[in-house]
C-alpha cells in the first residue's frame, strides 16, 4: 500500500516526515485533532508532498527537464507557502488534468487537501493571512452511475467462490457479507471476533472517521459466517489470541486489503465477470436493496454508513427501473399504431389496414393491464429478505452416523 502504512494496522506508522515542516505538522492535526483515519491523513500527505514538487519546478526551485518523481519535497517554509497564488493553483489543477490525466474526482481530492492545508495555516495555526485556495471551487463532477453485479451475476460470483479457491469457507464467507452486507472492504478486513453477535445477528463495524454502526444479519450471512468459524477455529497453528475474524492459510494472521481483492478478482475471472472491482460489491448490494423497493434512501444511508445523504443518492438513478415498469404498465402501451401517411389521407385514401377499432382498444388495454408487471423487478424480488447465497452443501462436512 505505502511504504508508511501498514494495512493490517494502519493507525501504527512511521511518522509522516518527509516533506516540509507545515506539511508534516498539518498531518499530525489530521490525525490527532480532526480525528482523521490514517489513511485519510495520508492520502493529503501524499496531495501535499506532490504539490510541493510542482511548486518547486514552477518557480525555478530544481531544473525544468527533473522528473517530477525525483523532486524532493522537502525544504519549503511557512513564507514559501505565504507566495503562493491563486494563478499557481489554477496552473496546479491544469496540470493535473493535461499532464497527468486526473480524472475530475481525483482533482476535486488533491484541490480539498490544499483546502484543509490552507485553512490549517490561515484559521488554526495563525500562521499566514491568505488563503489562495478560498474561492477556488473544484471542478464540477460528472454523474456517473455505480456499476454493479445483477443478481444472477451476484449468484455466480458466490458459486465461483466455492469451486476455485483453497480455503472456499472463508472466500464464500467474505463475499456473502460483500453482497449482503455493502461493507467496505477495511470494514471487512479489520473485523474481529469480539464484533460478531451471532445470537443477536449482527456485527459492529468501524467505518471512515473511526464511525462505529451495527450491520444485521439475515439468514445467508449466519449460515456463511457458521460455516467458516467452524473451520476456522480448528486450523492447525492458530494462534488462539488471535482475534481477527479473516486470516490467512498460510501465516494464520489477519488477511489483508490486497488479498481479499486479489481473491474477489480471482473468482470474479472465473465466473466470467469482467470490469468489477471488490468494492462494486458494495455497489451491488446498496443497489438490489434499493430496486426491491423494500429500502428508503434514509435507511440506504444508514446502512452504508455515509456521512451524509448526499453520498446515498448517487443510487436514487434505480428509480428508472421504477419508472420504466410505470410506462410499461400503461394500458394504451400495448395500442397498434394507425397510418400517419398523409399523401394518402389528402387523397381520401385512409388505410385502415393497422386500425384498431374502439372496441379492440379497450380489449387490448383490460389484456395489458392484466399481464402488466408487479413494478418491481422480479429479476430481484426476495433478494433483500433470504439474502445472497449459494448451494453450501459441497463444503459442509458430513455428518457422523448415530451409533446404535
Amino acid at each position: 500500500m505505502s511504504i508508511y502504512l501498514d494495512e493490517k494496522n494502519p493507525s501504527k506508522h512511521k511518522p509522516f516526515d518527509d516533506a516540509s515542516p507545515d506539511i508534516v505538522e498539518y498531518v499530525r492535526y489530521l490525525e490527532v485533532i480532526a480525528g482523521k483515519s490514517a489513511n485519510t491523513a495520508f492520502s493529503y500527505y501524499c496531495d501535499l508532498r506532490g504539490f510541493s514538487r510542482f511548486m518547486k519546478r514552477r518557480k525555478g526551485l530544481v531544473p525544468e527537464d527533473v522528473e517530477m518523481k525525483e523532486i524532493d519535497p522537502k525544504g519549503l517554509d511557512t513564507a514559501f507557502w505565504g507566495s503562493v497564488t491563486k494563478e499557481d493553483i489554477y496552473e496546479y489543477l491544469y496540470f493535473l488534468n493535461r499532464e497527468c490525466g486526473n480524472k475530475k474526482s481525483s482533482t476535486a481530492r488533491r484541490l480539498a487537501s490544499l483546502h484543509g492545508f490552507y485553512d490549517y495555516l490561515v484559521n488554526q495555526v495563525n500562521r499566514l493571512s491568505q488563503d489562495p485556495t478560498a474561492s477556488i471551487k473544484p471542478p464540477k463532477q460528472d454523474k456517473v452511475l455505480p456499476k454493479y453485479l445483477t443478481a444472477e451475476q451476484s449468484r455466480e460470483l458466490l458459486e465461483s467462490t466455492q469451486y476455485q479457491s483453497d480455503f472456499p469457507e472463508r472466500d464464500y464467507c467474505m463475499v456473502v457479507l460483500f453482497l449482503n452486507c455493502g461493507m467496505r472492504l477495511s470494514e471487512l478486513v479489520g473485523m474481529d471476533l469480539g464484533d460478531i453477535d451471532l445470537e443477536q445477528r449482527q456485527i459492529r463495524l468501524f467505518g471512515k472517521g473511526h464511525k462505529e454502526r451495527m450491520v444485521y444479519l439475515n439468514d445467508a450471512c449466519i449460515e456463511a459466517l457458521q460455516l467458516y468459524l467452524k473451520k476456522r477455529n480448528t486450523m492447525e497453528g492458530l494462534d488462539p489470541k488471535e482475534k481477527a475474524v479473516f486470516v490467512t492459510r498460510r501465516r494464520k494472521d489477519r488477511i489483508s486489503n490486497r488479498r481479499v481483492e486479489q481473491l474477489v478478482t480471482s473468482a470474479m475471472k472465473a465466473a466470467g465477470l469482467k470490469g468489477f472491482s471488490t468494492h462494486k460489491l458494495r455497489h451491488t448490494a446498496a443497489t438490489l436493496m434499493y430496486q426491491t423497493g423494500n429500502v428508503d434512501i434514509l435507511t440506504l444511508k444508514q446502512l452504508l454508513g455515509h456521512s451524509s445523504v448526499g453520498t446515498t443518492q448517487i443510487y436514487t438513478h434505480l428509480q428508472e427501473f421504477q419508472v420504466r415498469a410505470a410506462i410499461e404498465q400503461n394500458p394504451l402501451g400495448e395500442v397498434k399504431k394507425t397510418s400517419l401517411d398523409t399523401t394518402e389521407r389528402e387523397a381520401g385514401e385512409i388505410s385502415g389496414e393497422n386500425a384498431v377499432p374502439p372496441a379492440k382498444m379497450n380489449d387490448s388495454a383490460s389484456k395489458s393491464e392484466e399481464s402488466s408487471p408487479s413494478g418491481r423487478m422480479e429479476a430481484f424480488e426476495g433478494a433483500a429478505n433470504d439474502g445472497f447465497r449459494a448451494d453450501v452443501s459441497a463444503m459442509k462436512e458430513p455428518e457422523e452416523p448415530v451409533q446404535e
